[in-house]
């Protein structure tokens, strides 16, 4: 391998590793936005099927459940009992443990619990999945869209093809545009005695813009010299008022 092969495979090889990191990251941020916006929604949910008092009680039920099964083996049942802060009647409270379940699960805490276990069950991992793809499809749009829209920003130099009607516009919106035309198109202002040059094969509108271009000419009152090989243009436009015809073999 020579030095310049080498360097080929330096650069190539560090372009793709470069871009394979690139892809990691942007792939790891969009994973990022779809989880958070999963979490998100998933809390929402929550937030609608329980409230924070039913969670409290929630917490309760299960220490009491957590205290039947080793209070059983050293104690009856009947003698097992809770001290819990009652968020109704905003004090301390002594049940005793199967009463204080039965009373859970007869309430609305216990039914909100029952409803929220259910959603967990059913629907939950459904809806994060959806709520994962949108958000995986709308940070991979955007990002495309701001890595399009950084390219445009990050242009240098060079030109740009625009239709003809609107770049129109834009010589006339900047006050830059000529009194001569070709077409709907005008040149740019200060620049009809520079260098133009109209070329093309036989049929593609040579002659019709300079049949355009002559009439203009004159109409400003401008000057030109024409080498009419062919006599087309002084048949068309001389004017023995005006205009100075350099022929020899022309008595005019």
């Amino acid at each position: 391998m020579n030095f310049q092969n080498q360097g080929n495979f330096t650069r190539g090889s560090q372009l793709f590793a470069h871009k394979l990191r690139m892809f990691g990251q942007g792939s790891t941020n969009v994973f990022i936005i779809g989880l958070g916006l999963s979490i998100f929604w998933i809390i929402c949910r929550l937030y609608q099927k329980v409230c924070l008092s039913s969670l409290y009680y929630f917490t309760i039920e299960r220490y009491v459940q957590l205290k039947l099964a080793i209070g059983e083996h050293f104690y009856d049942i009947d003698q097992i009992g809770i001290k819990f802060y009652s968020l109704r009647f905003k004090k301390w409270m002594h049940l005793n443990a199967e009463d204080f379940l039965h009373e859970f699960y007869a309430g609305q805490h216990g039914f909100k619990i029952q409803q929220l276990w259910e959603f967990l069950i059913n629907s939950a991992l459904l809806e994060s999945l959806i709520v994962f793809a949108i958000g995986v499809i709308i940070s991979i749009v955007f990002f495309t869209a701001q890595g399009k829209k950084t390219i445009i920003k990050a242009k240098i130099r060079g030109a740009d093809f625009v239709r003809s009607r609107n770049l129109a516009k834009m010589l006339k919106s900047t006050k830059k545009a000529s009194k001569i035309c070709f077409g709907d198109l005008p040149l740019v202002k200060n620049s009809e005695r520079l260098h133009i040059l109209i070329t093309g094969t036989t049929g593609t509108g040579k002659t019709n813009m300079l049949n355009e271009l002559l009439p203009q000419i004159r109409l400003h009152k401008d000057r030109a010299i024409i080498v009419d090989t062919t006599g087309t243009f002084t048949d068309r436009f001389f004017d023995h008022k005006c205009d100075k015809l350099l022929n020899p073999l022309e008595k005019k």
